[in-house]
């Protein structure tokens, strides 16, 4: 949950690690862990875009 909220709401490293008693570096390993987690399940940009345009949307 703590993950999740730095990147979902751009909470400050040190200020997630300060309020659940952990480190910094290991909120930070965390993210970046979870990142490397998600990554590969993320569309392509290419893919995305043309998606969009198929469907009659507007990329800008």
């Amino acid at each position: 949950m703590i993950v999740l909220a730095v990147l979902r709401h751009d909470q400050r490293l040190a200020d997630m690690a300060g309020g659940n008693n952990v480190s910094e570096s290991t909120v930070r390993r965390w993210r970046d862990e979870l990142i490397g987690l998600l990554a590969p399940q993320a569309p392509r940009l290419d893919r995305a875009l043309k998606k969009v345009t198929k469907q009659g949307r507007e990329v800008s």
